[in-house]
């Protein structure tokens, strides 16, 4: 029995309240980012969903090496939190690198 799960993505809300009278000329529709679970085991994964997810991993990486790069700045911080923060990056590398390896095995 296959099961498929579907996400929709929302643009984002507009800040400093503006709001929107008019619509684009041209509405883009959003992407189906899908996963699909076909049996118990196999799990496959639409292209958009992978690059929505790596796009958001890469980006939480970013700010995660940042904040690591800032407590190693800062006088009287722990070094086990240093520590703790760089192995929590360096995790989330592999997670990044398991969703590459997934897009290059779909071709996507």
């Amino acid at each position: 029995m296959a099961e498929s799960i579907t996400f929709v993505e929302r643009p984002k809300p507009q800040q400093n309240g503006q709001i929107l009278n008019e619509e684009p000329a041209e509405k883009k529709r959003p992407r189906k980012l899908e996963m699909r679970l076909d049996t118990g085991n196999d799990v496959s994964f639409s292209a958009p969903f992978l690059d929505n997810t790596l796009q958001k991993m890469l980006a939480l990486q970013n700010r995660m090496l940042k904040s690591t790069a800032d407590l190693s700045k800062q006088e009287g911080v722990d070094e086990k939190i240093i520590r703790e923060s760089a192995a929590q990056s360096a995790e989330l590398s592999r997670i990044i690198a398991l969703i590459c390896a997934e897009k290059a095995r779909q071709g996507a």
